[in-house]
């Protein structure tokens, strides 16, 4: 849930419609989110925090003792039955009720060492061991531990180690070596001297930092990239996971709840099978002790009291105020005058990085791209730079370097102009002012890992709707008021110092100009009669006005959320989708949480990118997924993609959602050939009279033709939408019954389905492919293997005609075939996928991919068998 739950955004939603139109006109002309922050701060009232802490009772973070013991009970009954995955993740949740020092949470440790024992997780184990011991576990117990503790040790002696099966833990990112591996080229080292570059110390130095009024800050190759090479990596500035079931884990009983926040380290993200609880709460848990540790200090201390509040008002504005708490008072207020003071050096950058760029070897292909978002998909930095496409003339950009022309005129008369000849500023101007881009530091190196890479991505205030502006406001004001009853900040916040001193509402002080503008329409309102029932600073109650800290701490997390609109990346894992006896992986790539990383938002967007990102816990790698020649632009997807929707829908999304109109090459591209009037064969539907394809009738977006002017028969967009929902509803219902363990029934449905497919849909429909996916499924639970292989290769035909030959789906897709052949002993066959699947998934996620590890392995053990 990115945003606040719907009760909440209803409340909001009322708030904003009680306010008066001069309320309203006052509010929706700011744009800077000190006043949004001052103006929502002061509508909140009394009746507004008791509803929050209603909502947040239905989501409980407090400890329950009683749980625990229920928790441990249910434990033991599941290790009685050798359920030991299950087992372990009660004997968790067992933990994170227990309060800290109790025998409960002692019993709960040295239970689930025994379930980590039996899952050959010898090291988990150990130190639940450990443990177990340090928090009162009973003396007359201890010979049980320490017996299972030698056991354990034998194990490792005799060479065991973690198993493959279940969910094993991963290392912090920190732990591990970077995959950067791109060599300096002397070709690269003379352009970067040449040029100027700024390079960044997250990507490889084929990479560089450019600029240019069209397309923003973005990322520029300045030697050739090879595909699969990896050009980006980088650890997330901050992360929150995403409550609730989206990343299932294959349990013994299916109707067992397990969510996200059950299997991942709620600070590095990692998968862990044994997580170390909060001291404080029942929700946030860890990888281990150093974690838990540096997220207690770094932030969890200040985020713990807030209890189910933060999950109650969303991701975003967890991790928006997450951000802040990390920054602190110090590095927010560093960066703010740095950008204060870089108005002349940002009016530099504008008008002089044009003409580097076109010295650059030439701009890439798509020069009219910006940056935006998909608050649930990937995303970038949102038009860094720019408002909408080539050829917009309102666009931020110019609204921009209108402000800054301004400061700079104040100070030293007209702005300089770049010289297309020269490339630099105007000599008629006298001034010689460095390239330095926002984001970087003094010396103009961009440090990604910096708060100031995070302050300096673009907020796009005057962009988001006044109403969603008001409901980030008030949220953000709700979290500062709750912090403000819950005692001092923490030191990096100002400390004691953050106390504040209850005023009379009415008061202005040294309030925001939006807030006094605001008094005065409330009082001229009343004047005229027109503010019966608008909430405003005229409500006559007592309430305490925001200490300093504690209102710079709410504006740079209210900036920070509307920024997270248009930067926040969606981290996924490949998790099981599935349940049911299956040997064969049944995989989907999920969202686990919400993260920002400020390099990676620099690149622009592409409908056919020539990047793809993966993660390995909060670290995501970029690779080159095509070669990438020097002077080419790095171009990322931020969801809306060429092989899952037409160009007209993903223009609407980017339009609407990431404020500009795509311009990318498949975009013109497709935009073209509609313009001549596209066959819907594309869509692989056919004529059920006569099997021809069919075509959109020319100016109707409701209505279908056959293709043969003889036959002419008719079809509308409805019937047709009404017909493929019924089809996957029944592949849905087949899905579930091979989770029951009923594969025999789900294939009777799958085979019904395919018959009344046949007769409208092409082979290589994307529903044709669902529904030999599910087929190959269910014979794969009753161990008919080559029935199985034969049904998933019609799943590879229709992904490959889908999303290309070098697609990742693709890739995934030919893992699970290469199993069903390994499984049925078709070693010819499944020596023949292996390649394939092992090249494509390497090319997106690298040689220490999983999936690539146990695809060689059983290459060798095949090879073995030959």
């Amino acid at each position: 849930m990115d945003l606040p739950c719907p009760e909440w955004r209803d409340l909001v939603l009322r708030k904003w419609e009680r306010l008066s139109s001069a309320q309203k006109r006052a509010f929706t002309s700011s744009s800077e989110p000190s006043d949004i922050f001052s103006f929502c701060f002061s509508v909140l009232n009394h009746e507004d925090a008791e509803f929050l802490i209603g909502l947040s009772q239905s989501r409980p973070v407090h400890k329950d003792p009683t749980a625990a013991r229920s928790y441990r009970e249910q434990g033991n009954a599941s290790f009685k039955e050798r359920h030991y995955t299950q087992a372990a993740l009660l004997y968790s949740q067992g933990l994170c009720q227990a309060a800290p020092g109790s025998e409960e949470r002692a019993l709960c440790y040295a239970n689930r060492s025994a379930a980590l024992l039996h899952l050959k997780h010898y090291q988990e184990c150990l130190k639940d061991i450990s443990r177990a011991l340090s928090c009162g576990y009973p003396k007359n117990l201890h010979p049980k531990l320490l017996g299972r503790r030698a056991e354990c040790l034998s194990r490792l002696e005799g060479g065991g180690g973690e198993a493959s099966s279940g969910e094993a833990s991963a290392p912090c990112p920190s732990d591990t070596t970077g995959g950067l591996t791109h060599k300096v080229t002397t070709e690269s080292q003379g352009l970067q001297e040449e040029q100027g570059l700024v390079l960044l110390p997250s990507a490889c130095p084929a990479v560089a930092l450019q600029f240019d009024p069209s397309r923003g800050r973005h990322l520029m190759a300045v030697s050739r990239i090879a595909a699969g090479e990896a050009v980006l990596e980088e650890e997330a500035f901050a992360c929150v996971l995403i409550p609730g079931t989206g990343a299932k884990v294959r349990l013994e009983k299916p109707n067992q709840k397990a969510g996200t926040e059950d299997w991942h380290c709620h600070r590095c993200l990692s998968k862990v099978v044994a997580p170390v609880p909060c001291q404080g709460c029942c929700y946030a848990r860890y990888c281990g002790e150093e974690c838990q540790g540096q997220a207690w200090e770094g932030y969890h201390k200040t985020e713990c009291p807030l209890g189910g509040a933060l999950l109650t008002l969303g991701v975003l504005a967890q991790l928006a105020l997450r951000v802040a708490l990390v920054a602190g008072l110090e590095e927010v207020l560093g960066a703010q005058e740095q950008m204060s003071g870089r108005a002349a050096g940002l009016r530099t950058a504008v008008v002089g990085s044009a003409s580097k760029l076109g010295c650059s070897g030439g701009a890439a292909e798509e020069a009219g791209e910006l940056k935006g978002t998909d608050p649930l998909g990937n995303v970038g930095e949102g038009s860094q730079g720019v408002g909408a496409s080539k050829g917009n003339g309102d666009s931020l950009q110019e609204k921009e370097l209108s402000e800054i022309d301004k400061t700079l005129a104040a100070e030293t008369g007209p702005p300089a102009r770049a010289d297309p000849q020269q490339g630099g500023l105007d000599p008629g101007r006298g001034v010689a002012a460095p390239l330095v881009l926002p984001g970087c530091d003094s010396a103009g190196r961009y440090l990604g890992s910096s708060y100031l890479s995070v302050h300096h991505l673009l907020p796009h205030s005057q962009r988001h709707s006044p109403a969603l502006r008001f409901l980030c406001g008030v949220t953000i004001a709700m979290l500062c008021q709750r912090l403000q009853e819950e005692g001092p900040l923490p030191d990096t916040w100002g400390g004691a110092k953050s106390f504040s001193q209850p005023v009379e509402k009415g008061a202005v002080g040294e309030s925001s100009a939006l807030s006094q503008e605001q008094q005065n329409s409330s009082q001229s309102d009343e004047d005229r009669g027109e503010n019966s029932g608008s909430v405003g600073q005229s409500e006559k109650e007592e309430c305490r006005e925001p200490s300093p800290e504690l209102s710079m701490l709410g504006t740079a997390a209210l900036r920070h959320m509307l920024q997270l609109r248009c930067n926040a990346q969606a981290v996924t894992a490949v998790r099981d989708s599935g349940r049911g006896q299956s040997t064969v992986e049944s995989s989907a790539q999920v969202r686990i949480a919400t993260a920002i990383f400020p390099t990676l938002s620099l690149l622009n967007h592409s409908c056919s990118p020539n990047t793809s990102a993966t993660f390995r816990a909060n670290t995501v790698t970029v690779r080159a997924s095509q070669p990438i020649g020097a002077g080419q632009e790095l171009l990322h997807c931020y969801g809306p993609h060429r092989s899952r929707m037409p160009v007209c829908e993903r223009r609407r999304l980017l339009e609407e959602q990431y404020f500009f109109l795509c311009q990318c090459a498949a975009c013109c591209e497709e935009q073209g050939s509609e313009g001549k009037g596209q066959l819907a064969e594309l869509l692989g539907v056919r004529c059920t009279r006569c099997g021809s394809p069919v075509e959109s009738i020319q100016g109707s977006q409701e209505q279908y033709c056959c293709s043969q002017g003889s036959c002419g028969l008719a079809l509308s967009r409805l019937e047709l939408s009404r017909k493929l929902l019924g089809i996957q509803e029944e592949i849905q219902k087949a899905v579930e019954l091979i989770e029951r363990d009923r594969p025999d029934r789900a294939v009777k449905g799958l085979r019904a389905c395919q018959g009344r497919v046949k007769g409208f849909l092409s082979q290589t429909h994307p529903v044709q492919g669902e529904i030999a996916d599910s087929l190959a499924r269910a014979y794969a639970v009753m161990g008919q293997w080559e029935q199985a292989a034969a049904q998933l290769s019609c799943s590879v035909d229709v992904v490959r005609s889908q999303y290309g030959d070098d697609s990742v789906e693709l890739g995934h897709q030919l893992f699970k075939l290469a199993q069903l052949h390994f499984n049925g002993h078709s070693v010819p066959q499944a020596l023949s996928v292996i390649p394939e699947a092992q090249r494509i998934l390497t090319l997106h996620c690298g040689p220490a991919f999983e999936l690539v590890q146990e695809l060689q392995e059983m290459e060798l053990c095949l090879r073995g068998v030959l």
